[in-house]
């Protein structure tokens, strides 16, 4: 009897370690600010116009919001994506497009007033568990921290560079 006990024990643990799956056909809004408050983050729901969810948040630092894509009528949605713009920073085009070349989670781009924002999307319809979900989140805030570090090194090093030339043509104007 006692093996018996063992090997349900054996059974169910990696079972409980995996997360709770959430239902099929997605996250909901408050599915995703439940996680993000469990992974010490505040979230407060709103809807944008289309009547989509969208969750806004905080790392303590940086503001960044969760827009909700491809939902039902029950507000179950088949996709996320994290974003934040980075309106304290100065990023050129080319550093823009090396993270973008160089890395492989988080996508950046500069928007029409050459401010530097950063995406991260999540498949969710196919089911997706609490844990994963934490992961995730976890996941994008390291994105914006190893984004803002990225473009630190590279902006100081395209400065850099910068001040080299100018010593060059200023040496040869002489």
């Amino acid at each position: 009897m006692r093996c018996v006990y063992v090997l349900i024990a054996m059974i169910a643990l990696p079972l409980a370690a995996r997360g709770t799956l959430l239902p099929d056909g997605g996250v909901s809004a408050p599915e995703v600010a439940a996680a993000l408050h469990t992974a010490g983050y505040p979230a407060d729901s709103t809807a944008e116009r289309s009547g989509s969810p969208t969750i806004r948040s905080s790392t303590g630092k940086i503001l960044f919001f969760v827009h909700f894509f491809q939902c039902d009528a029950q507000l179950r949605c088949a996709s996320i994506q994290f974003t934040t713009a980075l309106h304290h920073k100065t990023v050129a085009p080319a550093t823009v497009a090396a993270w973008n070349r160089e890395r492989r989670f988080g996508r950046a781009f500069l928007d029409n007033h050459g401010t530097a924002w950063i995406a991260m999307d999540v498949e969710t319809g196919h089911g997706i568990t609490t844990e994963a979900l934490a992961a995730n989140i976890e996941r994008w805030v390291s994105v914006i921290g190893t984004f803002e570090t990225f473009a630190d090194r590279k902006e100081a090093a395209l400065s850099t560079a910068t001040d080299v030339a100018n010593v060059i043509e200023w040496a040869m104007d002489r």
